[in-house]
This record gives C-alpha cells, sequence and structure tokens, in this order.
C-alpha cells in the first residue's frame, strides 16, 4: 500500500509516494503510463544520483528536485545514514532514499540506475569509502565536499575509471573562460611572459588553488608565477582575480549584488579594455544540468587537481 508522504520530502518532492525499495520500479513505470499522467512521459537521457550526508538532504533534495523537473532524467537523491530497510520515496522520475547504510548505497544505485543510459553521481559530502564503489558504476561523478582535499586525493586514483569534476569547478566555468577570452587578443599573449603574480579573492580556498593551478598550468607558468589567495571581504565563493606584473593587469571582478563579474584588461601597446558579462544562473541544478552535457573525461580538471594535491603534500 502506497502512503501519502509527511514530512520534509514531501517539501521538495510534492506528490511524493512512499514505497517499499522492491517497489519502486513498479511505482516508477506507473508514474510514465501516460494513462496516469496530465502530460505525457519525457524520454529520459540519463540517470542523476545524489548521494548525500545527512545533513545536507534537504538542500540535495531540493537540488535534485529542481533538476527532475527541469531536465529529462530520472534523479535518484540517496541519503546516508544506518537504515537497512530506509522509506523510499517515488514522484514521477524522481527517487528518495532516507538513511541507508553505506554497505548498501552500491547495491541500490545499480538496481535502480538506467543502465542503458550515462549515469552521473554527484557525490555531496559523504563517506569516502563509498567513492570506490560509485565511481565504478558512473559515467560521470561530480564531487562536492565542503573540504574537498581528502577526497581529491582519493578521487584521482580513479581518474582512468570515470569522468570526474567537481561542483567548485563548474563554478569556476565562467571565471576560466573568462580568463581565456583575454588571450584572443595579440597583446596580451605578447605580454604573457612578463606576468609574474596572480592574485585571487574568495572565500573558497579549494576553488582559489584549483583555479591557481589550472591557470598558471595552462599559461606553463608553474614556477614564474607567484600565487597569492587572500580571504573574500563578503563571504562570496570568488570575488576577484588579478593577473599581471606592476605595469599591467587581467582583472575579473565580481560586480555588486553578485549577478554579473566585471572584465578589464591593461597591457602595452593596447587600450584599455573592459566589459560586464551576466555570470548566469549559479544554482547546483544548473550547474548540474552543465555537468550533463559532458561525456568525456575532463584532463584540465585532472591535471589542476593532482597539481593541487602535489601541492598540499609539499606545505
Amino acid at each position: 500500500m502506497e502512503d501519502a508522504v509527511s514530512g520534509p520530502i514531501e517539501q521538495v518532492l510534492p506528490g511524493a509516494a512512499e514505497v517499499p525499495f522492491s517497489h519502486i520500479a513498479d511505482a516508477l513505470a506507473r508514474s510514465r503510463d501516460p494513462g496516469m499522467r496530465t502530460t505525457p512521459p519525457r524520454t529520459l537521457t540519463a540517470t542523476v544520483v545524489a548521494v548525500c550526508s545527512r545533513e545536507r538532504l534537504e538542500a540535495a533534495a531540493r537540488t535534485i528536485a529542481t533538476l527532475g523537473k527541469d531536465t529529462a532524467v530520472r534523479a535518484i537523491l540517496v541519503c546516508e545514514g544506518t537504515e537497512t530497510r530506509p522509506k523510499s520515496f517515488v514522484s514521477d522520475d524522481t527517487v528518495a532514499i532516507e538513511s541507508l547504510r553505506p554497505i548498501f548505497i552500491n547495491n541500490a544505485v545499480a538496481a535502480l540506475r538506467l543502465s542503458s543510459l550515462p549515469t552521473l553521481v554527484w557525490w555531496s559530502g559523504c563517506s569516502h569509502d563509498l567513492l570506490d564503489d560509485l565511481a565504478r558504476l558512473a559515467d560521470r561523478m561530480v564531487l562536492d565536499d565542503p573540504d574537498p582535499f581528502g577526497i581529491w586525493k582519493r578521487a584521482a586514483g580513479f581518474f582512468g575509471h570515470a569522468a570526474f569534476s567537481d561542483l567548485r569547478w563548474t563554478r569556476l566555468t565562467r571565471w576560466r573562460t573568462l580568463m581565456a577570452h583575454f588571450f584572443d587578443i595579440p597583446q596580451v599573449r605578447d605580454a604573457t611572459p612578463r606576468f609574474d603574480r596572480l592574485e585571487i579573492k574568495g572565500s573558497d580556498d579549494a576553488a582559489a588553488a584549483l583555479y591557481g593551478a589550472w591557470l598558471t598550468g595552462a599559461l606553463g607558468r608553474d614556477r614564474a608565477i607567484k600565487v597569492k589567495v587572500t580571504p573574500g571581504t563578503a563571504g562570496l565563493f570568488l570575488e576577484e582575480v588579478r593577473l599581471g606584473n606592476d605595469n599591467e593587469c587581467l582583472t575579473l571582478r565580481l560586480a555588486p549584488g553578485g549577478t554579473c563579474v566585471v572584465t578589464s584588461a591593461t597591457v602595452n601597446n593596447h587600450r584599455d579594455v573592459q566589459r560586464t558579462v551576466s555570470m548566469g544562473d549559479r544554482s547546483d541544478s544548473a550547474l548540474l544540468a552543465e555537468e550533463l552535457r559532458i561525456r568525456v573525461r575532463d584532463k584540465a580538471f585532472e591535471l589542476a587537481v593532482e597539481k593541487v594535491i602535489l601541492q598540499s603534500s609539499r606545505s
């Protein structure tokens, strides 16, 4: 007997029904029956699995609910916990499982994913031991840990088995793209050998380290450019990036309000240029949707992570 849900899951999965785990497949099949829906079922393109800690359950559930509504995916949320027979819920193409013991999570994901379609796993701050088995199931692993250095080190050993990314890396995409656009200017390329410092201002030290490793590596000037990271003043993810020397500078600065980035370039033999660019939707669901469009390994991310790991081991 399926019961209507009352509680936190109902708040983020309206209309969700509680079902035994063994009945989830049947419930999903019924939810896709055109005779039981007001709109025709969508053709699914992937499975997105969120595996999260208890502390992140509500935020992860809201993200998965939004992703399941806005994209043609089977969305699965598994919360790490202590239960061998936890509560499970189904709403359209979205499944939520509360407080499942880690030893059973791999089997649950294997049973519920659409094996004929790509599987993206959003690993949201749970036990590091889960990474090994999930990396073998996933086509893409998107990491998301408050203190990621330990899980990055573990993930590096699986780079050859699955395509890895990190939600921090996805949040840095616009910042990386805007910096790369500077180098379309011939005078900026000419100035590159003269650049000797990179200053990054923001509240996320791991993101700053990742950005610094990526940029100095992309320029081929790891040892020639001194990287300085300073805390942000507004508690924002990233506030400003400055690459240059005493007289020349490429700057990316978050505009007031946090929705745009102001870019400016001052280099020899070129007029100063400045423009303002929208940051776009930076919600977790939008970032995961970006990751769904990527089907191959991100070598730039892998190299940046390996460099950060090496730097941290030396410090």
